[in-house]
């Protein structure tokens, strides 16, 4: 049952059980991370400065249990080095990751150009959503348009798609303010088309196709649930509102890291591995955003996948490291988050 969204305008970790929503199911061949083993040494090894100045760094332990921080994780070579969750949190725990949810949908892109639904990112969104063939500009939009936020498109504000009622209806809510390639400005709405579209080439709903060719392949040890905007439509919010365990977003790392693979059998292609992690200025890109994907440093090398209130799916592949962060809502911006979490990769 739909609650009331008044009392929901500011979301929250918790904001995913009063949507509806639907449930994707576990694999049947589930993964399970190692245990190394004194794994909670390593939190008092590890130093964060809580301040650019601060010459008494405190260990990471502290800084996870001072914060918001409810599930945190860092994994290497398939081994739980160190583990922290918040009180009345477990491994058992659901958590929302909101738009890690993107880097999500731009895999699934990728397999739905490589099973032959979709030719290409570069093809025409008016392919797939005739509906909008006569509104001015729609024709010139590309798929990596929406998916790199460069597409022109104007949605209302960022929250606007978060409440929406009615996503299927894209015809009452997408407009047109400039040509793509113009400028970046990210927004929850181009990547909901995006599944949109992927739901229309497919004959499918996006959540099915998801499960098929995603979340059932890689070991995923409890179903995940994806809110939706209501329950005739089941049409999902994939901008964001996933929620799931945080060591099955941590296989979301595990996958990138293999490029692509599960077990050796291929998800999806390393060619669009390496399109979706590639630095990218064409068309007014942003230099650290492409395909769902945050770009760190070119001298790590990382990249991650980054919600609302820190939430973080880190991937490292020079160290082979994969860090998860779930946090309740966020006083710290964003980056001074990313800076804490660089300090720790530094260490490790």
């Amino acid at each position: 049952m739909f609650h009331s969204r008044i009392t929901m305008l500011i979301p929250n970790i918790n904001s995913y059980k009063s949507f509806g929503k639907v449930s994707i199911p576990r694999s049947s061949d589930q993964f399970c991370f190692f245990e190394a083993k004194d794994r909670n040494i390593l939190g008092e090894k590890l130093l964060v400065r809580t301040s650019q100045n601060d010459g008494n760094p405190i260990s990471l332990s502290q800084y996870l249990e001072d914060g918001p921080t409810v599930a945190f994780s860092i994994i290497r070579n398939d081994s739980v080095l160190y583990e922290y969750y918040a009180d009345k949190y477990d491994e058992s725990s659901i958590v929302s990751s909101f738009s890690v949810s993107k880097a999500w949908v731009g895999i699934t892109l990728g397999c739905a150009i490589q099973d032959g639904f979709i030719k290409s990112a570069e093809d025409s969104i008016v392919t797939y959503l005739p509906e909008l063939r006569n509104k001015k500009g729609m024709n010139k939009i590309k798929i990596r348009h929406l998916m790199n936020h460069i597409s022109g498109l104007k949605f209302g504000t960022l929250s606007f798609m978060y409440y929406k009622r009615n996503l299927c209806n894209v015809k009452n809510y997408v407009h047109s303010v400039e040509p793509p390639g113009t400028n970046f400005a990210y927004n929850n709405g181009n990547t909901q088309l995006v599944s949109i579209i992927i739901e229309r080439a497919c004959g499918k709903k996006f959540q099915e196709y998801f499960a098929e060719r995603v979340w059932t392949r890689i070991g995923s040890e409890s179903e995940m649930s994806w809110s939706v905007d209501n329950k005739k439509s089941n049409t999902i919010k994939s901008f964001c509102c996933m929620s799931g365990l945080n060591r099955d977003f941590a296989k979301l790392g595990k996958l990138m890291l293999q490029k692509g693979k599960w077990n050796g059998k291929e998800i999806f292609s390393e060619s669009w591995y390496n399109t979706m992690i590639k630095w990218d200025l064409k068309e007014n890109s942003a230099w650290d955003n492409e395909f769902g994907w945050w770009m760190g440093p070119k001298d790590y090398g990382y990249y991650y996948a980054a919600g609302l209130w820190g939430q973080y799916v880190i991937v490292y592949p020079k160290k082979n490291i994969i860090i998860t962060r779930f946090a309740r809502l966020n006083i710290e911006r964003s980056t001074q988050v990313h800076d804490r979490l660089m300090m720790v990769m530094d260490q490790l």
